[in-house]
């Protein structure tokens, strides 16, 4: 049986370097906050981001 980490359904991610990305553009944490950049407010930024 193969072991698969639980996914945010929805939520696509390109961040590769984050620890909640399962490499193929999933985000595996338990849930996330998002926030506007505030040199662009355009554009948002994820909270959760945790660097590998």
């Amino acid at each position: 049986m193969e072991h698969k980490e639980p996914v945010i359904r929805g939520v696509c991610c390109d961040v590769r370097n984050c620890v909640h990305n399962d490499g193929s553009c999933c985000c595996t944490a338990d849930s996330i906050h998002v926030n506007r950049c505030s040199d662009d407010p355009g554009k948002t930024k994820c909270d959760t981001f945790a660097e590998i």
